[in-house]
Parts: structure tokens; C-alpha cells; sequence
């Protein structure tokens, strides 16, 4: 029955109480049940399954039709329309609507965070474009329980830090398209061997042992703060019974962990929304009514109830009633509104709902082609059976498992039939059959035997004893035999035997398509498993190298040696300007990966944080020629941008400003432009450049330039202690960027290097300024210049940077005046070659005589 709204008390109306809620419906066109809820009810969320994902086009008409809806209802603010697109298993856009790319875990055995952000990024796009613009993802579950029948791959894996990082790449990802997050389940459903969709999962851990493993991913991305774009928009609380902690209350229900962990323990500030409310261990338990009710008062923020109406309207009742006799706390819903209301003004508005939803350009075939091809892993092989090369006459014989489903997961009825598809592809004399709990093994004995090849596909076999007893049957009686787990790696545990296994991780299309590429030998991965399989010895490929936090003592000698090797013959550099670049750094971390065998290092990653400005430079990155394309630049940059995310950055540039080496890609290093635009960077359609000067009497001396600074009556001349001030008010003003450097210098006491054009004369108003640097003169700090090497200039060098000039005096030839001073300077000082950085406006310095000297791309993220 509806609810009539006229006959609640007007306190009741103002309070917004559905918009604490998000509901789901069936079918692909709006019911008349969620209408009712919109319209009179003011729900404020709605949540998509499968069951209301059809074409692109049908989509994008439900959610504008839901949105109009909404809007003509007089609500405030746009609906969240959210959705459960981890992908992998887990993927509710199905093969019309979204494209197919990996998976938690499947990311997890790439372990790269690039990976996993480009991922998070692509899916966002696809979200927006069908009108869907919350995605309740990423997991952050560390699988840690091989008996875990809900989360298993879903989960990056077992080791928390990693989970951590992969899940804040994700959530940036997210959040750069537009797209609001849910990092879940807290306080983490992976060491559970119960569904929670049909039972009561029980973690039996105090909080000092949750704080080890299961929340750390979440304080990961708490901890960097509410500005940054790793923080997650709001935090799914699962349904969990942790005794330790809140004795027999599932955890989603729960003032203890809603409140007192998450919120007060922790400091998370977002929104808080409860896993659906019609999952077996709240509807058995309170009831999914009653637990909408509890959930708020625990200090949830939005309680889900995905599927049932009558459920839906009854705690609808429940709420209303509560609040109006004060039984439910109307400060504590106030806030919550609020929360919600900011998450909604952050992410939403009507004109992008309703008017200009963005268009997909296309989908990211490229991407998911090249990420699935690296994700097989290859566990076990003792008798090098793959590749296989079959012949003409050879059979092959593949036996996929019936899969039973769960609640949780996305899939066809029989999943393998894809799998079948692409082994067919490549070989006509196949037979393909399923194998279901009731398959007589005997009836297989001939096929088994007659088969040159027998593949089998297990998907969660450690959990289903049917598929380990085909596995160990087929076993006896195969000529060859290659296990294939679509599912959790840990199928080996249950029949350890096995010489041939191989993990897909997800049993979606091209995760097929990618490990039988592997088997047929056409494609090299270099994944890992995520998760270790107890009591099960596993070879695995010995790394090339490991990382370490650069130390100066011990690695500064061995990156000198490297830059030589990448750099040395056209850009070479000393170890002592190496070493002040990289000490002078603003909030530097360098990290140098070593050979595993000979200790040497082999690839080096320096990065600065500008924390006033969240900007995340990535300073220098290199790798031995003779050890490319082995993953140890992919390594190292993964390294770099996941502690730049722990710093709170918002962007990231490519090089650096100050001290830098590089402000962008060299030029004559542009054939590694593709290596950074696949990790997502963004480059420059143009060139930024270094100049070089011959200083001497002809190109110093301009006197025209001079005979119109007279005429303009402009003053030039160095800037006082005292009037510190007042050059960084100008700077604050024209140039912000410079800011800092300017304060720099004069911290360092180089005043000698901070020139000004005044107006008239040396009190009069400043005009324009720029920085000098000569390195026989300037403080040792300044890392403004480092290219002093007499094959390039000589020691006694200089040049200038930072030259600016007020707008509304420009076109008085002021910029140019104050360069020829500079030169003047310089001259004067004793320096040959002059040097200028980072300029777009060649022209500009080549009428006091520069050059270009070296091009750079500049790129962000």
C-alpha cells in the first residue's frame, strides 16, 4: 500500500528521509512502485542489476527517465544512480552496454596501479554515458580465506598494502571521470567462509588483529585525506558479526563499527551506505525493514534495500514513524542529510543528468585487449606441455564445469562456452562437453584416453568436489592434461598433483579468449598469483629486481652510472649535480630498483610533492637500455604514482619544476611517448624548450632595446631584503606558479639574483622581475642550474628563469629590456654560456641571441 504522504506531520516531510535511502526495482523501464517512491517518498538513490541493463540506447532513456521523474517531483537535487560494475564476475553492464575489462584479482596478478586506474577511468566514461554516475566499487576485501565463497577474486588479493593501492588508483580513477565511489566491505569481508547473501559470516578478530590485515586498505585511502581525489565517497559496510567487537550485531547495523570505527576511530568523513538490507543475514535476522531502521541509527547514511517493494515501503513506515516520535535521532539525520547532499553536489547536476549526459566515443577495445593478454598466470608447468602446437589429426578434448551461480555474480548459464569458442578458433578437432555433479566418469574413459590434450576448466573447484574428483579422474587416464581455474586460484589445493595449471581469474570472454592464447603459446604473461595456495609448493618466476628506497650512500654512485648509460653521451651530468637535484627535491622520494643477482642498479624513479599546490611531480624516471621492456620502468612508475596518491596529489606532471632535470619527455627520448600515454598521461601537442646564449660584447650589447627602456624611463636593478614584500605581492598576483621559487631564493639569501624593472626609478612601481643563477655565485642549494659540464657549458655558467612582466605593461618591450640586463649581468659575472629553461616564446629570446638548445613534452595525468 502507498504511504500517504499528506497525513505525515510536516517536521516528517522537511526531514528528506528518503533521501537516506537507495532502492531497486525489476525490469528496463521505470515501475509503478519506484515512481511512487520518487514522487512521494523522495528516495534519493536508486541501484541498478542486470535485470535493468539492456542496450546503451534503453539505459540512457530509463536513467533521463528516472532523473525527469525526480525533477518533476520537486526534488532539490538529482537521483544517484549507482550500480555494482566491479567487472570481472562482477559486472552488471553485460556485453551490450559496457566493455569487458578485468577484474579485481585479475588486476591484483598484473599488480600494476596504472592498470587498475585506467580501468577505473574507461569504466566511468561507460557509467556516465548511460546516465549512471555511482559506482559501488572498488573492493577492498583482502582475500585472505581460500574458503571465501563471496569475495575470492573479486578481491585484489591477500596482501592488504597492495589491496590498498590498487583499490586508491581505482577510486582515483573513478573520481577523475566523474564517477562517485563505495570502497567495500568494511571492515572487510575476506577471511569469511560464509555468503552473506544466505547466511551470517562470523570474523572472530579482535581489532589490534583487524588492524593488521583487514583495514588497512581502508585506512590507506582515508588517510589521504578529504581533498584528494584517492578518497572514497563513501564506504560500504558489509554484513559481518565480528564478536570481538560488536558482540552478536552484524556489523552494518552495528553503532560499533558504523560510528565508533569507521567514523570516530578512523575519522572518515563521507558517506556511509550500508550492503542491501535484503541479504539473508539482516532479512532472517531483524529484518530487512527494521535493519533500514537500525542501520541509521548505527551512523549509516544511506541503508539499502535493492530489490523487494513491500520491504522498501514498510521501512519507509518504519522511518517515518521513528523519527516523528523522536526514536530515531533528528541532529543525527540532519547530518546525514547533509553528507548526502554534498556527495550529490560534488558529482551532480541537472544539466548533466538530464541535458548533457556525455556520449561514449567508443569502447576501450584496446585497452581490454592488452590488459587481458597479460593476465594468465602460468602456476605450475613440470612437464612443459604448453604451449600446445596441436596437429591436424590431434584431438582436443575440453571439460568445463557446470558453474553453480551465487547472488553476487554476473554470468551466463554456462559460462565455459566461451572458452569453447576460442579454443575452437584454433583447432577444428575438439570436443567440447560439460561436466555437472551427476557426469558418469566411466562414460569419459575412451574420450579421456583417444585425446592427445585434455583441458579442463575448473572454476571455484576447491569449494565443489565434483570438479576435483573429474580433475583427479582425468588425471589417471590422460596422455596430457592442463587444468585451467577461471575462478579463485586455489583449486590446486585440492588436487595438488597436478603438473599443468593455469589461473584465468574470471570466466567472462576475453579472460578466455587470453588464457587460451597462452595455452596455444601466442601470447607471454608475467602475472603473478595475488594468493598463495597453502601447502602447495609453487614455482614462480623469479623477479628481475627489487625496489629500495634510494639512499644516496649506497645507490647514489650506481644511478650515476645509469644516467650515464641512458643519458651520458648527449646530456652528461655529474654525480654531485645528481645529487643536489635529488636533496633539494620539494618533499623528494627516490626509489632505485636493483638486479636481484648482482645488486646493480638497473632502473631508477625520483619524485617531489608541491603540497600547497596537491601537484605530484614525477621528476625522473630510467631504465638500463639493456633491461627494457622487462617491466622494471612499469614497476617503478607504479611505485612513484602510488605514493604520490598516499601524499594527497590532485595532479601529476611529468619532469619536474624546480629542482628538475627534465620538464617533460626529452625529445630525442620521444620513443617512450607510448610507454606513458598507455599509463594515462596526456601530452603536450606542442614543444617547451632550453636555450642557449654566447654571451659576449656583440649579443649583450642591444642598443636599441637599451635606447627604448630610456625613452620608457625603466629602472633596473636587484630587489632589497626590505622590499621582499613586495616582489612576492607581484608574483602573487601576475604569476602564482612562481611563488614559491621566488621565495626560495630569497630564503637562501641570493637577493643578488632577484632582478626588477621599476618604473622611473628604484621606488618606483614594479614592472616585471626574473630570476638570475650563476654557479660560482649562487647559493650550492639552488638547483636551478645543473647542466655545467664543459662538453655542454663550462662551470662558470649561468642563466636566468622566471621572467615576467606585469600584464597591463606589456607591449612596452619591458620583457626584452630585462633581458638584456640579465645578459648584461651574467657577462659581467664571467659566464660564456647563458641559459634559459623551459620557454615557449622562442622568437622572444632569440633577439638577445639564444637558441634553441633541447625539446621537451610536457604531459600530466
Amino acid at each position: 500500500m502507498t504511504i500517504q504522504t499528506q497525513n505525515l506531520p510536516s517536521t516528517i516531510k522537511n526531514a528528506d528521509i528518503g533521501q537516506l535511502l537507495m532502492c531497486g526495482f525489476d525490469g528496463l523501464e521505470p515501475t509503478p512502485g519506484i515512481i511512487d517512491l520518487i514522487e512521494n517518498h523522495n528516495l534519493g538513490s536508486i541501484i541498478f542489476f542486470s535485470r535493468n541493463i539492456d542496450t546503451p540506447e534503453q539505459v540512457r532513456q530509463l536513467t533521463t527517465s528516472l532523473q525527469s521523474i525526480a525533477r518533476r517531483a520537486g526534488h532539490k537535487r538529482p537521483l544517484f544512480i549507482a550500480v555494482d560494475q566491479e567487472n570481472g564476475v562482477v559486472r552488471r553492464l553485460g556485453r551490450k552496454s559496457g566493455t569487458y575489462l578485468p577484474g579485481s584479482m585479475a588486476l591484483g596478478a598484473l599488480g600494476s596501479s596504472t592498470a587498475a586506474r585506467d580501468v577505473a577511468v574507461h569504466v566511468s566514461k561507460e557509467l556516465l554515458s548511460l546516465g549512471i554516475n555511482w559506482n559501488l566499487a572498488p573492493v577492498l576485501d583482502v582475500n585472505n580465506n581460500p574458503l571465501n565463497p563471496v569475495i575470492g577474486v573479486r578481491s585484489f588479493g591477500e596482501e592488504p598494502v597492495a589491496v590498498g593501492q590498487l583499490g586508491m588508483a581505482q577510486v582515483e580513477g573513478y573520481h577523475r571521470g566523474g564517477v562517485a565511489t563505495s570502497a567495500k566491505h568494511f571492515p572487510g569481508h575476506g577471511d569469511t567462509a560464509t555468503d552473506s547473501h544466505i547466511g551470517v559470516p562470523v570474523i572472530d578478530k579482535t581489532l589490534e588483529e583487524l588492524e593488521q590485515v583487514e583495514l588497512v586498505p581502508f585506512r590507506q585511502t582515508i588517510n589521504t585525506g578529504t581533498d584528494a581525489l584517492t578518497y572514497p565517497s563513501s564506504i560500504m559496510i558489509g554484513h559481518i558479526v565480528l564478536p570481538q567487537i560488536s558482540g552478536d550485531k552484524v556489523s552494518s547495523l552495528s553503532p560499533a563499527i558504523a560510528t565508533n570505527l569507521l567514523r570516530h576511530r578512523m575519522g572518515y568523513k563521507g558517506v556511509i551506505i550500508t550492503d542491501c538490507l535484503e541479504m539473508e543475514a539482516v532479512k532472517d535476522t531483524v529484518g530487512t525493514p527494521q535493519g533500514a531502521l537500525e542501520a541509521l541509527r548505527a551512523g549509516n547514511d544511506i541503508a539499502m534495500i535493492s530489490h523487494t517493494l513491500d520491504f522498501q515501503r514498510s521501512a519507509f513506515d518504519l522511518l517515518y514513524d521513528a523519527y516523528d516520535k523522536g526514536t530515531l535521532n533528528q541532529d543525527a539525520v540532519a547530518v546525514s542529510l547533509k553528507r548526502v547532499e554534498q556527495l550529490k553536489d560534488k558529482f551532480l547536476t541537472w544539466d548533466l543528468v538530464l541535458d548533457n549526459m556525455p556520449s561514449l566515443s567508443e569502447p576501450a577495445l584496446e585497452l581490454s585487449n592488452r590488459l587481458y593478454n597479460k593476465v594468465p598466470t602460468i602456476v605450475r608447468d613440470n612437464k612443459n606441455v604448453i604451449p600446445i602446437r596441436p596437429g591436424k589429426d590431434n584431438r582436443i578434448l575440453f571439460l568445463g564445469a557446470h558453474v553453480p551461480q551465487t547472488l553476487a555474480i554476473d554470468s551466463e548459464i554456462e559460462p565455459f562456452n566461451t572458452f569453447h569458442e576460442s579454443l575452437k578458433k584454433r583447432h577444428d578437432n575438439l570436443k567440447y562437453i560439460i561436466y555437472t555433479p551427476d557426469t558418469n566418469h566411466d562414460e569419459l574413459t575412451d574420450i579421456i584416453r583417444s585425446s592427445d590434450w585434455v583441458i579442463i576448466g575448473t572454476a571455484n573447484a576447491n569449494l565443489h568436489p565434483f570438479q576435483v574428483d573429474m580433475v583427479k579422474y582425468a588425471h589417471k587416464v590422460a596422455k596430457r592434461l592442463i587444468v585451467t581455474a577461471v575462478m579463485n586460484p586455489y583449486d590446486l589445493m585440492a588436487f595438488s598433483e597436478i603438473d599443468t595449471y593455469v589461473v584465468a581469474y574470471e570466466y567472462t570472454p576475453p579472460a578466455h579468449e587470453a588464457v587460451v592464447s597462452a595455452i596455444f603459446g601466442e601470447t607471454m604473461s608475467n602475472s603473478h598469483l595475488p594468493v598463495t595456495i597453502p601447502d602447495v609448493p609453487l614455482k614462480r618466476k623469479k623477479p628481475v629486481c627489487m625496489v629500495e628506497k634510494y639512499n644516496p650512500e649506497l645507490h647514489l654512485n650506481q644511478v650515476t652510472t645509469l644516467w650515464d648509460n641512458v643519458y651520458g653521451e648527449d646530456w652528461p651530468l655529474g654525480s654531485d649535480k645528481i645529487e643536489k637535484a635529488l636533496r633539494t627535491a620539494k618533499n623528494g622520494n627516490h626509489w632505485a630498483a636493483t638486479d636481484c643477482q648482482t645488486g646493480e642498479v638497473i632502473g631508477f624513479v625520483a619524485t617531489q610533492v608541491k603540497y600547497a599546490d596537491k601537484k605530484g611531480e614525477l621528476m625522473l624516471l630510467m631504465t638500463h637500455p639493456q633491461y627494457e621492456r622487462r617491466g622494471i620502468g612499469s614497476l617503478l612508475h607504479d611505485h612513484a604514482l602510488d605514493y604520490l596518491r598516499l601524499q594527497s596529489c590532485n595532479t601529476y606532471m611529468l619532469g619536474s619544476t624546480y629542482p628538475r632535470f627534465f620538464p617533460g619527455l626529452p625529445q630525442d627520448k620521444e620513443q617512450h611517448q607510448s610507454f606513458f600515454e598507455r599509463r594515462g598521461w596526456k601530452f603536450q601537442s606542442k614543444h617547451v624548450w632550453d636555450l642557449v646564449g654566447n654571451l659576449d660584447q656583440e649579443t649583450v650589447g642591444n642598443k636599441s632595446v637599451e635606447d627604448r627602456m630610456k625613452r620608457e624611463k625603466i629602472w633596473f636593478g636587484r630587489i632589497k631584503p626590505s622590499e621582499l614584500w613586495e616582489l612576492l605581492a607581484f608574483q602573487r598576483r601576475y604569476f602564482p606558479s612562481w611563488l614559491r621559487s621566488y621565495q626560495h631564493h630569497a630564503d637562501l639569501g641570493d637577493f643578488q639574483d632577484l632582478l626588477v624593472a621599476r618604473q622611473d626609478n628604484e621606488n618606483g612601481k614594479l614592472l616585471a622581475s626574473l630570476v638570475l643563477n650563476t654557479t660560482h655565485t649562487t647559493h650550492p642549494d639552488r638547483g636551478d642550474l645543473i647542466w655545467t659540464d664543459d662538453k655542454l657549458f663550462t662551470e662558470a655558467s649561468g642563466g636566468m628563469a622566471c621572467v615576467g612582466v606585469a600584464e597591463e605593461e606589456r607591449g612596452r618591450g619591458i620583457g626584452i629590456g630585462i633581458v638584456v640586463e640579465a645578459n648584461k649581468i651574467l657577462m659581467k659575472r664571467g659566464v660564456k654560456k647563458s641559459y634559459v629553461d623551459w620557454v615557449e616564446l622562442v622568437d622572444f629570446y632569440r633577439r638577445t641571441g639564444y637558441e634553441k638548445w633541447r625539446g621537451y613534452r610536457c604531459a600530466s595525468l
